[in-house]
């Protein structure tokens, strides 16, 4: 492909910096300095143009600026100070727009209709990252409900589906069965972890666990609270740090429990949504995580934590168990407050099993943005 086009109207538009919005800045990073073109474009309401210069500097604000100057961003941003809109139907099929947010409402009509025209030449790809809000609808707000199976619907119709792991792409699969769609098959290519691997530890004493992860219900917070208590109650000394926004308002369940555990004295901290910079001293801090989540598309917490030598008291199966699988992960029953207990308590308690933990994630591999991006680009064949 020599130009891709990247659906970035969402993360644009907004300050958040978790889960899609870290996969959606990080295309548009490491696409500034590629060899092709990589053009994040917003829908306007009619149509997809230029990002304004607030909605670019929310795609790239997150990042230091010393990051900014090694990737030649203020050039790559200098070439968007006129606006334009983007005529994908005269694109041709040397272009790509690949969708890797959830569109909805008149922006997935339009681009439902761009796929379904016969007059296009641009291929269209779309990130498939997980169907929770169709097969789990009990751990989705109506509000992200709204229109989800409409989207799937339109994943049938582009030429590529991408899917962060197999068993996000197992129920794709199962979607299209039940649904009657045919559509393309999912190619399977787990995320590219950003993060420096073994950064300079500074861990705390007493020991700190950290957990990272959206406020909401499949995330499972309420479980990994009473494991906490649980080892609190037996004499254990440790401090557990929280850390992710609320999905909504009026979801204080958690951040309430957390003052009052507080206020009982034990250490525990909710800190909400915290910069890349604050994250990273969290990781240093820490002795290891637990990512408790019942269901994901992929686990990045999972993998961002191994990339930096920090092992993982995580689920075994599903996607989070496929993260897992390659080691650092110390697995169990997460739908149980005694087994997440014990899990933790193993690593507190267990130095030689912490080291060997430490040691596997050490080892692993990740895949990097310029071997992911070459797969989209068509420079290297899929897997």
């Amino acid at each position: 492909m020599d130009r891709i086009y990247i659906d970035a109207t969402d993360t644009a538009n907004t300050l958040h910096h978790t889960g899609i919005q870290r996969v959606v800045r990080s295309l548009v990073l490491f696409g500034a300095v590629r060899g092709e073109e990589w053009i994040p474009v917003v829908w306007g309401g009619s149509s997809f143009r230029a990002p304004t210069r607030s909605e670019r500097s929310r795609l790239f604000e997150v990042f230091s600026k010393g990051l900014h100057r090694r990737k030649g961003l203020s050039r790559f941003l200098d070439r968007w100070e006129k606006k334009w809109e983007v005529d994908f139907l005269g694109e041709s099929d040397r272009s790509l727009l690949l969708i890797p947010e959830i569109p909805n409402g008149e922006r997935l009509a339009y681009l439902d209709d761009l796929a379904a025209t016969g007059r296009r030449q641009i291929k269209m790809a779309a990130v498939c990252h997980d169907l929770l809000s169709w097969s789990s609808p009990q751990w989705t707000a109506p509000s992200r409900s709204v229109g989800f199976v409409e989207y799937l619907k339109f994943l049938g119709l582009v030429e590529r589906v991408i899917c962060p792991s197999r068993f996000t792409a197992d129920e794709w699969h199962r979607f299209q069965s039940e649904a009657g769609i045919v559509g393309a098959g999912p190619e399977v290519m787990p995320w590219p972890i950003y993060g420096e691997p073994w950064q300079e530890q500074s861990v705390t004493t007493p020991p700190m666990i950290l957990c990272v992860g959206t406020l909401e219900a499949h995330k499972n917070h309420a479980r990994l609270l009473d494991a906490a208590e649980i080892l609190w109650a037996e004499g254990l000394s440790f401090r557990l740090e929280i850390v992710g926004r609320k999905r909504a308002k009026n979801e204080n369940e958690i951040s309430d429990r957390v003052r009052s555990l507080q206020e009982n004295g034990l250490a525990i901290a909710w800190r909400g949504q915290v910069s890349d910079q604050e994250l990273e001293q969290l990781y240093s801090e820490s002795l290891f995580t637990a990512f408790p989540s019942l269901a994901e598309g992929y686990g990045l917490p999972v993998a961002e934590s191994l990339i930096r030598g920090k092992p993982c008291v995580c689920a075994g199966s599903g996607a989070v168990g496929e993260v897992a699988a390659g080691g650092g992960c110390l697995t169990v029953d997460v739908s149980s407050s005694e087994d997440l207990a014990a899990g933790i308590r193993s690593l507190l308690n267990n130095e030689e099993l912490l080291a060997d933990l430490q040691k596997q994630a050490a080892e692993r591999t990740w895949p990097t943005w310029t071997s992911w991006m070459d797969r989209i680009a068509g420079k290297a064949e899929a897997s």
